[in-house]
């Protein structure tokens, strides 16, 4: 069985949110996609096999309804 963490509070959601773009601002748009493909890469990393990443993927491209599977 999978465990799922609890989502976050608002407030630590607020808080992400600025911790992000204060980073995203500090890295500069030359920066900016490799920064964050970065982060993507590392949050993967410790998130460890639980995480839905194709899941993740979707919801981020708005496709919610159906996440794309690697060689599909």
């Amino acid at each position: 069985m999978t465990h799922i963490p609890e989502p976050r509070t608002f407030p630590e959601m607020e808080l992400i949110y600025d911790q992000l773009a204060a980073a995203i601002d500090r890295a500069g748009p030359e920066e900016e996609v490799l920064f964050l493909t970065r982060l993507v890469m590392v949050m993967a990393h410790r998130s460890g096999p639980s995480a839905d990443f194709a899941a993740c993927i979707a919801v981020a491209l708005g496709d919610s309804e159906r996440p794309q599977v690697a060689g599909a």
